[in-house]
């Protein structure tokens, strides 16, 4: 076997050990002097990190020819790790820490942040949807990386969120994943979604710049595009549903 077919799989399980280590660094069981704020950013690179590994490994798989089902299993669970039980840690820790990152503080013992964990069946249901289906250009569903990259970026966000928004974002999400929404492909050799891909990057430069402008933290940018990724999906969708 050449050097060069194990490459989209090394790509690929390193997707989920930068998952792994996020969970190390939201738990903060190096270091329980880490301040909580750089224990997030730290949980959060990882898995943008893991988020360029998982975009390159198929596109590495499929310029080496060397794509296989044991690669399509392996993305899988990576994308489980990093993009679904990595930022439901990070919410349940969010929830613990409601003093410090919400809007409101929770009674000791309280069930409430266990919701956090609503996100891993139903990504595990969409991942398996993926890999039972027939190849598509585009997504069934809204894909795992980017409910990963929302709830990752969600603490940098700067605005006070309740545990009942958090909580509505969470099933929202959840849902989202698991529906039969038809989300465009964000890949560049796409070329039926240059018009999607163009609306998209004129929004997200856009609100780049608006965020330099009113010198907000440039992290809050990455739950921001997520939701102009989604909504953007859905108004055009509903445009072309009525043909206007």
């Amino acid at each position: 076997m050449k050097l060069i077919s194990l490459l989209p799989n090394i790509l690929t399980i390193s997707n989920g050990i930068c998952g792994v280590l996020s969970i190390v660094f939201i738990t903060d069981y190096l270091d329980h002097s880490f301040p909580k704020e750089v224990s997030y950013f730290i949980a959060f690179l990882l898995v943008f990190i893991a988020c360029i590994f998982d975009f390159f490994d198929g596109f590495v798989a499929r310029l080496t020819k060397s794509s296989s089902k044991i690669g399509l299993q392996l993305d899988s669970f990576s994308d489980l790790i990093s993009f679904s039980i990595a930022p439901s840690f990070l919410m349940f820790d969010v929830m613990q820490n409601s003093e410090r990152f919400m809007s409101s503080a929770l009674e000791e013992g309280s069930l409430i942040p266990y919701f956090s964990f609503l996100l891993i069946p139903f990504a595990m249901y969409r991942l398996a949807r993926f890999n039972s289906g027939i190849s598509m250009i585009n997504f069934q569903g809204l894909p795992t990386p980017a409910v990963g990259l929302f709830f990752m970026s969600l603490p940098f966000l700067q605005i006070d969120i309740s545990h009942t928004i958090l909580i509505i974002l969470i099933i929202i999400f959840s849902f989202l994943m698991v529906s039969s929404i038809e989300f465009y492909s964000i890949k560049i050799n796409v070329k039926d979604n240059m018009r999607f891909l163009l609306i998209l990057l004129m929004l997200y430069v856009i609100i780049f710049l608006g965020l330099i402008i009113i010198e907000k933290d440039l992290l809050s940018f990455f739950s921001i595009s997520i939701i102009i990724y989604v909504g953007l999906n859905l108004v055009l969708k509903i445009f072309a549903r009525n043909k206007f």
